[in-house]
């Protein structure tokens, strides 16, 4: 579990956003590049972080094998990327690509009614105001790298983390 925008200390949820968009925000982020791209084990791989909760909250990390991959290989391998986090951070370039995603992301919301509807009513739904939505650019704009690292050690650990394998039915 990971404290939602809601619950969380100052800082905490938005690089924790941040550090969704670095694990797993499309083709360029670590998780798609090293199991997709690198390793060629996953059809596709991702991170979420469901912020807008109004108590603790998941931080999702998921993906597909591909081939003759086995689940237990991309597991090992996701857990091998958030330990280089955990101990290496990561670049100003990662950073500043995730934020301008993450910014870009709210900008271009309007075009999309049901994600302006799903923003504003999820935060006001959790306590938080129209002001939190207007300034949460400015929230993420700060986030450093130091922060990222350091929600990655906090709440990434393997130790507590659940893990769950969608598989096909068997024939009984």
């Amino acid at each position: 579990m990971v404290p939602s925008y809601h619950t969380a200390e100052p800082g905490e949820a938005e690089a924790l956003s941040v550090l969704a968009r670095i694990l797993g925000g499309g083709n360029r982020s670590r998780l798609y590049q090293q199991l997709v791209v690198k390793q060629g084990i996953a059809a596709g791989a991702g991170a979420h972080f469901w912020g807008t909760m109004l108590d603790a909250t998941r931080f999702t990390i998921y993906g597909s094998p591909r081939g003759d991959a086995k689940l237990a290989d991309l597991e090992a391998a996701a857990d091998a990327e958030i330990a280089r986090v955990v101990k290496d951070g990561v670049t100003d370039d990662e950073l500043d690509k995730a934020k301008n995603r993450c910014v870009r992301s709210l900008i271009f919301a309007p075009d999309e009614q049901d994600q302006v509807a799903e923003m504003y009513g999820s935060t006001l739904a959790t306590g938080g105001s129209v002001r939190d939505v207007e300034e949460w650019p400015d929230r993420i704009r700060k986030v450093t790298a130091d922060q990222v690292k350091a929600v990655a050690a906090r709440y990434l650990v393997p130790e507590h983390s659940t893990t769950g394998y969608l598989l096909p039915k068997t024939e009984t």
